[in-house]
């Protein structure tokens, strides 16, 4: 069977494991931020925190946790019956701004297992009709302290991260999908039928074992 889509938007194992391929990088964000992280094959990524509030990081301590990868691997506790109060923010937007010299590949935001392809498919050419490096990238740590934002200086924050390029094909396939239309002749009892999140991706599946098939 196939894996349930729903698996993605799942909290990752715990520690979130490098997959076979993958290139490991971690770095000290001593310099503060933006921080660059090279990556290869002429690759890198840009750390950045865009908030704005020059005023509000001076007053506050150098040591205080601004993120951590900790938070998304943590359980949730159950919400609470009265709604908090109103915040500007509930989570620094941190992102990691891909590059390929100065060409902009994409723009991950940091969120502990998530893997992201730069460029992604529709991406075209540059002007002199080169074709951009493809990577994938694979989010693991982080932790920022105020510090960090504030400037440079050790204040213990460190990124994590692990990259392959994403320019070679798979050698693994599944079933193609089984056509919409032979798939709603079937039987009730023998489909499942469900749709995800706002972009309602539909997963649809046949009890026979001989039609299962996934429609995306």
């Amino acid at each position: 069977m196939p894996p349930f889509p729903i698996d993605r938007y799942l909290l990752p194992e715990t520690p979130v494991e490098v997959p076979d391929g993958f290139t490991e990088v971690r770095q000290n964000l001593t310099a503060g931020l933006p921080h660059r992280v090279e990556l290869g094959a002429g690759v890198h990524a840009v750390l950045i925190l865009p908030t704005g509030l020059a005023r509000q990081w001076l007053a506050t301590d150098p040591l205080a946790v601004v993120s951590s990868s900790a938070d998304d691997l943590m359980p949730r506790p159950a919400p609470p019956s009265a709604p908090p109060p109103p915040a500007l923010v509930g989570r620094a937007p941190l992102r990691l701004v891909v590059r390929q010299g100065t060409r902009i590949l994409g723009s991950v935001p940091l969120a502990a297992g998530l893997r992201r392809v730069c460029p992604d498919a529709g991406t075209p050419a540059d002007t002199t009709g080169s074709a951009p490096v493809a990577v994938e990238l694979l989010v693991l740590t982080w932790l920022l302290h105020a510090g960090t934002v504030r400037g440079s200086g050790d204040y213990g924050s460190s990124v994590t991260l692990a990259w392959r390029r994403a320019d070679r094909a798979v050698d693994q396939f599944g079933p193609p999908p089984i056509n919409e239309f032979v798939w709603r002749r079937r039987p009730p009892a023998q489909r499942v039928e469900s749709e995800l999140g706002p972009a309602r991706l539909r997963y649809r599946y046949l009890l026979d074992k001989k039609l299962r098939r996934v429609l995306r």
